[in-house]
């Protein structure tokens, strides 16, 4: 399996168009499409934030793709499921115009499909029913176009977690409630890639996302590369070592190569394009630090020891994301909005989708114990 990670420093429209038609060239992507073919883009647009942010896949990585397969004559649409739910209100919608992929799309002409609305079919497995919309099952090619961000529940987000935005709507949020443990969601996004098997990712990698990520407050971070793969699992597998994660470390790869859906095994992996990182990995969210722990010990403790999302009350403006998108119902207004710690799973969907950047995560006295060492210990 091959992996291009080619050096690409900023968002250069130029540069970036070139970097990812000679990505796709070397892949021979152009031999997976016939013209008239239907290719639907997914990309990542967890919630309505300007593409300076890190948050979302930029546009201009977005108008590179378009652009790739529209010189190859197939009709290209793009489609995504943000976040969460407001009433009255799609969040889909202000992610689309506010990351500025909406108006790319209409520039270049392409059908821009709000999964939140789109018409969808049953698919299952032996676990779940997923409702999956029908322009996503019907396209000839699927494009995962994630960021290369760390995710404090599953540790790392790519071009496989990406396919939870395939799920439309609140939806989400009942999947969130049935799989409260990292590793059973992990299992889960896991069971969604298997289902809608994507034929290639792009990931944007130019300014990814450090620290408690995915959302706000994760901190953009320079990492300069523009990766592509047909092996979704060896594309993540080789952003995540970029980030500092170690081969096993992350559930979602890690289940996927059990499951012989890819690869993990860098040893493995044919990495072309020449990218070299500029630094040594980046700073991990707080939940990475459990690894460190023995299993005797984590095992029995994990779901306490898991990062608490706190509401910061001077910043919140009470416009009740949270609350209406909390699979568990535990965000309550006192005074000020309030996230009861019993009954919590720690999803962080809150954190991923306030638009205040107004919730932040409380460390466990343990992970804060393990950070001080580490640092001691460099």
């Amino acid at each position: 399996m091959q992996v291009v990670a080619t050096d690409c420093r900023d968002y250069d429209r130029k540069l970036v168009l070139n970097t990812v038609r000679d990505a796709l060239t070397s892949l021979q992507v152009e031999q997976l499409v016939a013209r008239g073919d239907s290719v639907l883009l997914k990309p990542n647009l967890l919630s309505p934030h300007q593409p300076e942010a890190g948050i979302t896949t930029h546009p201009i990585v977005v108008e590179a793709v378009i652009t790739y397969f529209q010189e190859l004559e197939v009709e290209v649409k793009v489609g995504e499921s943000s976040g969460g739910m407001m009433v009255n209100q799609s969040l889909t919608e202000q992610a689309f115009q506010k990351t500025g992929v909406l108006a790319v799309c209409q520039k270049l002409g392409v059908e821009v499909i709000n999964f939140d609305r789109a018409s969808t079919k049953i698919v299952s497995n032996d676990r779940y029913d997923f409702p999956l919309p029908e322009v996503l099952l019907e396209a000839d090619l699927v494009v995962s176009l994630p960021k290369l961000k760390t995710h404090s529940l599953t540790l790392f987000t790519g071009a496989i977690k990406n396919l939870y935005g395939c799920i439309p709507g609140m939806k989400k949020v009942g999947y969130h409630r049935s799989c409260p443990h990292p590793a059973d969601f992990s299992e889960l996004i896991v069971d969604i890639f298997e289902l809608v098997k994507p034929d290639l990712a792009v990931m944007d990698g130019i300014v990814g996302l450090e620290g408690n990520g995915p959302g706000s407050t994760g901190d953009a971070c320079q990492i300069g590369v523009l990766l592509a793969s047909q092996d979704l699992v060896a594309l993540d597998a080789v952003a995540a070592s970029y980030l500092g994660y170690t081969q096993n470390q992350v559930p979602i790869t890690r289940i996927a190569a059990k499951r012989d859906l890819g690869s993990n095994q860098l040893q493995q992996i044919e990495i072309i394009g020449g990218y070299q990182p500029a630094q040594q990995g980046y700073r991990l969210p707080s939940n990475a630090l459990l690894s460190l722990l023995p299993n005797w010990l984590l095992q029995p403790l994990f779901g306490s020891l898991l990062s608490q999302p706190v509401i910061n009350h001077q910043e919140c403006i009470k416009c009740q994301r949270c609350v209406q998108s909390c699979p568990q119902d535990v965000i309550v207004d006192r005074q000020g909005l309030e996230i009861e710690e019993k009954g919590c799973i720690k999803c962080l969907c809150c954190q991923e989708l306030c638009p205040q950047e107004a919730i932040t995560v409380k460390e466990h006295l343990l992970v804060k114990l393990i950070r001080s060492i580490k640092g001691f210990l460099r």
